[in-house]
């Protein structure tokens, strides 16, 4: 099935050419003036031409639920430089595009719900019912049922060491709930609050029971702890989901939207040129770093004075106001970018975690819970070059790998929270972004995705890279023709998926042999025992690994993927220095189609 439905294209072109003559025009009194004007700036800034770039939108696929993106909105944001005491104007391009879904929650074998992801991170919950609070209790709760499940099946094969390993785990995650509950005074958490200290008595004497190999005390004692977790689970299910249609309250407009026709994630490409005021003054490509470019996408939209700037660089207001996608995003949880050492994983709801492969690197959304899950990661094609902050990651666009003509950086992903312009309410995504040097500029490619594991049950969203992005450098008259075989331009990669598949969304049953997936992508139980993307994504997946068992596989429905690659094809009009701003309009507005 092959999902295409998007908003019609904006008609920008009116707007876009006004615009620009009122920028460009503001540098001319008569046309001699403006001649030695633009001479002067060329003498003062080196390189002040870019053009539009755009993802590859890829190919026919077959037997696969495929969500592609829709038109391509093509905008002019031309920043400015500062030097000698005035503002010197520069190129600048954005295209993005949407990507929906119809019947998002029809189009798998899992099902929604788990509850553990609930709406409005910064809900003051001011009629104290603890939604948020038992939502994250609910999750450690279940994690409780299999650590208990485990010590019973450990006292009834007499292994002393497994049974003292899962009553431990037990013990430490009944304090964790002790200590989640501290401040909610509903009824439901003062009774869950109470009995984690009971069921902790008992794990404790099951213990001394163990020691003194005493089983059928150990096991009377984990059995009456196992019956007070299951009510837990009860009452608290009960509490967020009053109307028990499976479905936390506050969620249901969620998944109601999400069986319509869904956004579930964008892509953008800004275009700057790498420009530099001469004699050792400010470069864009050094201004604009990782933690700066991830604050043009994430935080309140059209802020106050957000399009203000007396610093080296001014960025067009589209950019800085954060109006370039069509969704708003926020960082999840006490994120603050300007203080990434000091990031505590229990001040976020959502994390990330980063599996290398014989081939590639696989992303998904984890909780922090998880011990490789991260408030942020940088990646490559050779996985993960920072598996914790450090006090200058957000400086750096890290190393860069060439790619034909091209120099692309590391990957910076980092959770966050969407809401769509017709969403009725946020939902968990995962944001990407990376710097890519090529024809004398500065193109800054990402976007979000939905971050289906913390929606639906024995799921995971993948992000996934097996190189660099390939940059495909086109003329007006490609473009115009149909004349890219972009299909000859990557071989050699190691995966021929990623020419079909391109910036494509695929929603499908897991399997590590897919053509989308790096070579070498690990099984869902990994060979080696190690956690891998379905382990990560609740506790109680983590518990369910470190007992034995195999998260994602061990359900009501086999694991289910929606995968989304890192490393999707880029088109670029290049040698356009002289073309007009309309000529590169009409370009870039053809650059993330289809072409064969």
């Amino acid at each position: 099935m092959d999902n295409s439905g998007s908003p019609p294209l904006a008609k920008r072109r009116t707007v876009l050419a006004a615009g620009g003559a009122v920028v460009l025009g503001s540098l001319a009194g008569c046309t001699a003036l403006d001649g030695l004007r633009n001479r002067a700036s060329e003498e003062v800034v080196a390189n002040r031409t870019a053009s539009p770039a755009g993802f590859y939108a890829g190919g026919d696929t077959d037997r696969v639920t495929a969500y592609r993106s829709g038109p391509v909105d093509v905008r002019f944001v031309p920043p400015t430089l500062g030097a000698d005491s005035r503002r010197i104007e520069i190129d600048g391009w954005s295209t993005s595009t949407t990507t929906k879904a119809q019947d998002y929650n029809s189009s798998r074998s899992n099902k929604p719900g788990g509850s553990i992801w609930v709406p409005d991170p910064h809900d003051e919950d001011s009629d104290d019912d603890g939604i948020l609070t038992l939502a994250t209790v609910l999750d450690i709760e279940r994690a409780l049922l299999i650590y208990i499940d485990a010590g019973i099946a450990d006292v009834d094969d007499r292994s002393t060491d497994d049974a003292k390993a899962s009553l431990d785990a037990f013990i430490n995650a009944t304090t964790e709930v002790r200590a989640e509950l501290e401040g909610c005074s509903s009824e439901t958490c003062t009774s869950v609050r109470e009995n984690a200290d009971s069921r902790k008595g008992l794990a404790r004497d099951a213990s001394d029971a163990v020691d003194a190999g005493e089983w059928d005390s150990a096991r009377k004692s984990l059995q009456q702890a196992r019956r007070i977790v299951q009510g837990d689970i009860d009452d608290i299910f009960r509490d967020i989901d009053s109307d028990g249609d499976g479905i936390s309250d506050g969620m249901e407009s969620l998944y109601d939207y999400l069986d319509g026709e869904p956004t579930i994630g964008e892509h953008s490409v800004v275009s700057l040129p790498d420009a530099r005021v001469r004699v050792d003054g400010p470069a864009l490509a050094d201004e604009l770093t990782p933690e700066r470019v991830l604050e043009y996408f994430t935080g309140e939209r059209n802020a106050e004075s957000c399009g203000e700037s007396d610093g080296a660089v001014a960025i067009h207001r589209d950019l800085a106001c954060r109006d370039l996608l069509t969704s708003t995003l926020e960082l999840g949880g006490d994120i603050d970018l300007s203080q990434s050492r000091g990031i505590d994983k229990k001040d976020i709801r959502r994390g990330v975690a980063a599996f290398g492969t014989s081939g590639g690197v696989v992303v998904t959304g984890a909780t922090p819970a998880a011990e490789v899950a991260e408030p942020l990661v940088r990646v490559s094609s050779q996985c993960c070059t920072t598996p914790t902050l450090c006090c200058d990651i957000l400086e750096s666009w890290g190393e860069e790998t060439t790619s034909g003509e091209a120099a692309v950086s590391e990957t910076f992903v980092v959770p966050v929270v969407t809401t769509p312009a017709d969403c009725p309410c946020p939902m968990p995504a995962l944001f990407h972004v990376r710097r890519i040097r090529h024809d004398d500029q500065l193109l800054y490619v990402g976007g979000w995705h939905l971050d289906d594991g913390a929606l639906y049950e024995n799921s995971a969203a993948l992000l996934v890279a097996d190189g660099p992005n390939v940059v495909a450098g086109v003329t007006r008259s490609d473009v115009e023709d149909g004349g890219i075989d972009l299909r000859s331009r990557v071989e050699g990669r190691k995966k021929p998926g990623r020419t079909t598949y391109a910036n494509i969304t695929l929603a499908r049953e897991y399997d590590p042999n897919h053509d989308s997936l790096p070579s070498g992508a690990h099984q869902v139980c990994r060979d080696d025992g190690e956690l891998y993307c379905w382990g990560v994504q609740s506790r109680e997946g983590v518990a369910r690994h470190e007992t034995g068992g195999c998260p994602g596989r061990d359900g009501d429905a086999p694991a289910w993927s929606v995968v989304t690659a890192l490393d999707a094809p880029v088109l670029h009009l290049a040698g356009a220095a002289d073309a007009s701003n309309d000529v590169k309009f009409k370009a870039g507005a053809e650059l993330s189609k289809a072409v064969n």
